[in-house]
């Protein structure tokens, strides 16, 4: 799981006029000096602004249809062949006593993650699958994790610039910074709000998750956290997107084997909070087993 890299952030300086000389001349030269100033940081920012634009965009692009749907679209019977390794996969965090979290009248599944992060692109290949079960997406893109992190260029989605629509659950998805380096860090993508923030303050640390301010970190309708994904990047490493949606239901590949028990998981942990709809899914026997785990 990888801890949450710090923001970068942009700083001003704040330009005074110059006071008054007594002299009509030195006002002008003022006034004129302080248009020139004005005007180069004015041309800086936007330089900066054209620039962090276009460098954003071009680690981001829109999936191939066919890689879309191999993802989208495995097949019930795939993931019913799929068992959950329960002592090895960790289960998720039951949260006791805590309001089922809902957003107009349906569960929420909170994502949190970033597009540096290798983490979380071994967690949107299960992800995608489990959600597609319970709704559709539109929209979603490609991105890689970083180049100089662990298990780098590890090839994955992003879910910045997609829509879902479903309904059983209000998925709600922060990819928060990019791949691109930054003074440290990467730059920013997008921004969680204050809701979304106050889940992931509470929950993203012990005992909820193994660590504090770690991504990837997915809530469950505050009734269920969890923190990581559920097997390691390295089955992805050196794999193009094709090759792992491709072998996906080929049984006996490591991506099979590390994919399909993870995204019977995740539909688990959704089936628990959204009264076991749709019963297709949700009465598939790796699903139902895992399901009575989640307490």
């Amino acid at each position: 799981m990888a801890q949450k890299a710090k923001k970068s952030t942009k700083s001003s300086r704040q330009v005074t006029a110059a006071k008054n000389s007594g002299s009509q001349k030195g006002m002008v030269y003022s006034a004129t000096a302080l248009v020139v100033i004005v005007a180069v940081i004015a041309t800086f920012i936007l330089i900066k602004l054209n620039k962090s634009s276009s460098s954003a965009t071009a680690t981001n692009s829109l999936a191939p249809a066919a890689v879309v749907s191999a993802v989208t679209k495995v097949p019930n019977s795939a993931l019913a062949a799929a068992t959950v390794p329960t002592s090895s996969i960790p289960l998720p965090y039951a949260v006791k006593n805590t309001a089922l979290l809902t957003s107009n009248s349906k569960p929420v599944v909170l994502y949190m993650g970033a597009d540096y992060c290798p983490y979380c692109a071994a967690q949107r290949w299960p992800l995608i699958i489990a959600l597609s079960k319970f709704g559709t997406f539109k929209n979603l893109h490609t991105t890689s994790s970083s180049s100089t992190d662990v298990y780098p260029n590890t090839q994955t989605f992003s879910f910045y610039g997609s829509s879902y629509s479903s309904p059983y659950i209000n998925f709600q998805s922060v990819e928060m910074q990019t791949n691109i380096p930054s003074n440290g860090s990467y730059t920013t993508l997008q921004t969680p709000t204050t809701a979304q923030n106050n889940i992931f303050n509470t929950y993203d640390k012990p005992p909820y998750t193994a660590t504090a301010t770690g991504i990837p970190f997915i809530d469950y309708g505050n009734q269920l956290i969890e923190g990581g994904p559920a097997y390691s990047p390295a089955i992805l490493a050196g794999l193009s997107r094709a090759s792992i949606a491709g072998s996906l239901t080929i049984t006996g590949t490591v991506t099979n084997q590390a994919i399909l028990p993870s995204a019977n998981l995740i539909i688990a942990s959704i089936c628990k909070i959204d009264k076991n709809q749709p019963g297709s899914i949700c009465s598939m026997a790796p699903v139902a087993t895992v399901e009575k785990l989640l307490k």
